[in-house]
């Protein structure tokens, strides 16, 4: 049975990269900072790529990279952007983190880019990230600070969204981080945080990389 969480990216996928174009600065900011701890041995999962975007500009940094996305038409435009590509070592997949195919101890890296905030079980989650990594490997996040600092635009636009997610049009769960509540969260499922900063972009955002504690 498809989820409400699925229905509702399943329905934003069209128009997802044109939404997203507002935030191409600060995601080229995360992703030069995000390859420099990459290397061409990794074997990299991509959790909740939407549409590929990011999986694709990382590809060439990295042995492996797969793309995992809830959304069944998120991953259908994810594949097609590498339709006749000569990206070799890459591959999207619609399922679940929990799914039984992944292994303990698989992957070097784990990216996720703008989802922790959006997680009604972060804490679930980020455990089975942990387990998913080998030891002494990568955690790689963004996240958005709901409860920093924001710019009028933005903050406008946000009340908005609690507005319709009262009405119930707006199905996703939303956390109410700050930056500190973000690197707490992730180093008590067992991390060591490397690199933690903040970046403003019309929103606050949490950029963290942290090492799998053995």
């Amino acid at each position: 049975m498809i989820s409400k969480m699925q229905k509702f990216w399943d329905k934003q996928a069209k128009g997802y990269d044109s939404s997203e174009r507002q935030f191409d600065s600060v995601f080229k900011e995360i992703i030069f900072q995000t390859k420099s701890s990459l290397t061409t041995d990794d074997n990299v999962l991509d959790f909740g790529c939407a549409t590929g975007t990011k999986t694709i500009e990382l590809a060439n940094s990295v042995r492996q990279i797969h793309g995992l996305d809830i959304s069944t038409e998120m991953i259908n435009e994810a594949n097609r952007k590498i339709i006749g590509s000569d990206l070799k070592n890459i591959s999207f997949a619609q399922g679940d983190i929990f799914d039984n195919k992944f292994e303990k101890a698989t992957f070097d890296k784990i990216i996720s880019y703008g989802v922790i905030h959006l997680l009604d079980d972060s804490e679930k989650i980020i455990r089975r990230i942990h387990e998913l990594l080998k030891p002494n490997g990568l955690f790689i996040s963004s996240t958005a600070c709901l409860k920093g600092k924001m710019a009028l635009k933005n903050r406008l636009e946000f009340n908005a969204y609690l507005m319709i997610k009262k009405l119930g049009i707006f199905p996703l769960h939303l956390n109410m981080f700050m930056p500190e509540n973000v690197e707490n969260l992730i180093k008590e499922q067992g991390f060591e945080i490397i690199i933690s900063e903040t970046i403003f972009h019309g929103i606050t955002i949490s950029f963290i990389v942290a090492k799998r504690e053995l």
